[in-house]
């Protein structure tokens, strides 16, 4: 709160509660013959006064909201301020009375006897005067130091919530990479030195994929691409027998979901559902935006889930790591589930807000 705003506030409200005071004696005092300047004057250098020393009021009130400072010595500190104002006020007030004699002709005071009235009459007034702008400049203090920590505090649980998300993307990287060169090395082994080299080429192209997204959040329409990138990396190791389809509706490449969304998913199609049959196999991904909702599902006609599966005890990195970032991300508002297809297969449902990406994700999109 600036000096200047606390000066404007406070001589505004010396002057209205001057000029009420003043008509108001002067019309309950009408036939005593006081002259009304008089009478507005004496007012107004009473009320003036305490808007004068209203920033050094405040500016203590806000001293005390302080936690850095001793609040014993504050409390030292603020009550002889507020004395020392208190007896200045009186003075004041009993030169302005003798100077100005506001209630003549009825009465004239020397200053002896205006000091005693004065002094009988007001000290109580003082106390309240004087204990407002401490009030306001304490209020405005804590208030302001409330804020700040609440502010601070939200940082520091947005910077926490950033850290945990990137956490759990780091530990599914490295779980992707010791996959892949897995394969890699099982194309070795089974004399196929081509397909490897092809295969450890194209990991190459998509570890590059993943240094380049590295913002928490990115497009579908990205998601998809670096999924692409790793459909061609898996088609070296299964050739023909891999059919792979895309059923998006138009609009949904444009939504914001998480980095490294769909791979692990994808990947466990792969690893637990292609790669346990025999013979041709398919992935479908498909999107749509329904109520509000992006609703992605992945779905494979592989070996499906073993008997009793159940997300909470029996998922491994990629699906728990997967949903605990929709988790922390999203709450209540995503959901990740995974069922098994009457036809063989399992079924894999993500369900995000619908929210458009940013403009600087939608450019790296189409760029």
């Amino acid at each position: 709160m600036s000096r200047r705003l606390i000066w404007v506030c406070g001589f505004a409200v010396a002057a209205a509660a001057a000029l009420s005071a003043s008509m108001q004696s002067y019309v309950s005092m009408h036939t005593h013959g006081h002259a009304f300047l008089p009478l507005l004057w004496w007012q107004f250098a009473c009320w003036a006064y305490w808007a004068a020393v209203a920033p050094l009021l405040v500016a203590q009130g806000a001293r005390f909201a302080d936690p850095r400072h001793v609040r014993s010595r504050e409390w030292r500190r603020t009550f002889a301020v507020g004395m020392a104002l208190i007896a200045l006020h009186i003075v004041i007030d009993v030169v302005a009375l003798v100077g100005i004699q506001p209630f003549a002709p009825v009465e004239r005071y020397t200053f002896a006897e205006a000091f005693a009235a004065v002094a009988k009459s007001e000290w109580m007034f003082d106390v309240m005067m004087a204990s407002i702008p401490l009030l306001i400049g304490y209020g405005a203090a804590a208030s302001a130091r409330a804020q700040r920590l609440e502010l601070r505090e939200s940082r520091l649980e947005a910077d926490l919530a950033r850290a945990q998300l990137d956490a759990l993307r780091l530990e599914i990287e490295p779980h992707f990479l010791f996959n892949t060169l897995n394969s890699i090395a099982s194309l070795i082994r089974a004399n196929a030195p081509d397909r490897a080299l092809a295969m450890l080429i194209g990991l190459g192209d998509l570890m590059r994929s993943t240094l380049d997204a590295a913002g928490p959040t990115t497009t579908l329409g990205d998601e998809l691409a670096f999924v692409q990138q790793y459909v061609g990396l898996q088609r070296v190791r299964f050739g023909d027998r891999l059919a792979f389809q895309y059923l998006i509706e138009p609009g949904c490449e444009s939504r914001e979901v998480p980095t490294f969304l769909l791979q692990p998913l994808v990947e466990n199609a792969f690893r637990h559902g292609i790669s346990r049959r025999a013979g041709a196999c398919g992935i479908e991904i498909s999107a749509r935006v329904d109520a509000g909702q992006l609703r992605i599902r992945i779905r494979d006609d592989g070996a499906g889930l073993p008997d009793g599966f159940t997300l909470a005890a029996d998922a491994g990195v990629g699906l728990r790591n997967t949903r605990s970032r929709l988790e922390r991300g999203y709450g209540h508002a995503a959901s990740l589930a995974i069922s098994p297809r009457g036809t063989g297969g399992t079924d894999v449902d993500i369900i995000l807000p619908a929210v458009i990406a940013p403009a600087g994700h939608v450019a790296e999109a189409a760029g």
